[in-house]
């Protein structure tokens, strides 16, 4: 579904990215982890194509994404960036609408069946009490949930989020990441989605791939790439990686002690 080969991306001279290559197969879901400038949000603008300046390869279906019109590209990718910016204030409705602009044709309004669909997508979200509101009056959590509900209605193969669960509480996270599982196993959507949060990424997707200085330490199914020393190496912390008692699903632990030091 996605071909990544040997990607280089540098911002003024800095280097990002640094000899990127993995392969995302059709109706995985990938989390994306690592810390701080790791370079996970600047590899997720290069997938999509909000950065086209960096060398080595992307595909889609075996296509150079270079290839694809930016319409074409916006038909099978669908992207949620963080604080994305708007020049007038919307209503909670047009925003989410605007993820059925590419099916438009020139000078098409949107059709009965299009604003039904977004309805859904509102009600599937839980915020269909939005709908009237403009962008001004959320709050960062609402935002957010408008800005997924917008990637959802886009209805593309292939949704990229860059910490979909941020602002949000910890229901509100759990919720998305169940509606994001559900859009993968049920809808078939192949999923890419960076997250500071590694018990999320751990609890529902089925690949990690840690980035850390712009190279790949390791990528694969999530239970054989979330062990201690990866994660102790990456993050600098002592970490302990158990099995969730209710999930069965590699859980992490922060080994501090109460003043605060590393227990080992």
């Amino acid at each position: 579904m996605i071909k990544v080969s040997n990607l280089f991306y540098s911002y003024s001279e800095k280097p990002v990215l640094d000899d990127i290559s993995f392969i995302i197969d059709r109706n995985d879901f990938v989390g994306v982890i690592g810390p701080n400038g790791a370079g996970k949000s600047t590899l997720l603008k290069c997938l999509c194509g909000y950065l086209n300046d960096y060398r080595g390869n992307v595909y889609l279906d075996n296509i150079p994404l270079s290839d694809y019109s930016s319409l074409e590209r916006a038909r099978h990718v669908s992207v949620v960036v963080q604080q994305p910016h708007f020049e007038f204030d919307f209503t909670v409705q047009d925003v989410v609408l605007m993820g059925k602009y590419p099916y438009l044709g020139f000078w098409q309004n949107y059709t009965n069946e299009q604003i039904v669909q977004t309805e859904l997508i509102l009600k599937d979200l839980n915020i269909s009490h939005l709908s009237n509101r403009h962008l001004g009056e959320l709050s960062g959590g609402e935002f957010q949930l408008i800005m997924i509900a917008r990637a959802l209605n886009q209805d593309t193969d292939i949704l990229l989020f860059d910490e979909p669960a941020s602002h949000l509480d910890i229901h509100h996270q759990i919720r998305i990441f169940t509606l994001l599982q559900q859009q993968n196993l049920k809808q078939n959507k192949t999923i890419f989605a960076v997250s500071h949060n590694i018990n999320l990424a751990a609890e529902f997707c089925n690949k990690i791939l840690i980035l850390d200085n712009g190279r790949i330490i390791s990528f694969g199914k999530t239970e054989d790439v979330l062990k201690n020393k990866a994660l102790r190496e990456v993050f600098r912390v002592p970490i302990e990686v158990i099995k969730n008692p209710y999930t069965g699903k590699p859980n992490i632990l922060y080994n501090y002690s109460q003043n605060g030091e590393p227990n080992d």
